[in-house]
């Protein structure tokens, strides 16, 4: 989903040398939560590829994939919310 939050497993560690370098942007920018849209735009690649880029970081346990909040899909007005908040982090 695109609104799933995503971050890295111990924000304290360098990314691993041996990754590529999309997998080693998306360490990175997840040391503070994100959502996989946020991720996706923020290096302009496209959504597909940047969930299978995190599935493969998670399966390393090199990042963790956030649960949501309630197990069913957010309300319209949750996912207006965090695009806004999305985009306010992009403007600033």
């Amino acid at each position: 989903m695109l609104q799933t939050l995503v971050s890295v497993a111990d924000p304290g560690t360098a990314p691993p040398k041996n990754l590529l370098p999309e997998s080693e942007q998306i360490h990175r920018l997840c040391r503070e939560a994100r959502s996989v849209a946020e991720i996706s735009a923020e290096l302009k690649i496209p959504v597909g590829v940047t969930q299978v880029l995190i599935s493969d970081l998670a399966d390393q346990e090199l990042i963790y994939i956030h649960p949501t909040i309630t197990g069913h899909s957010p309300s319209e007005n949750q996912v207006l919310e965090r695009a806004l908040r999305g985009l306010e982090r992009l403007f600033q």
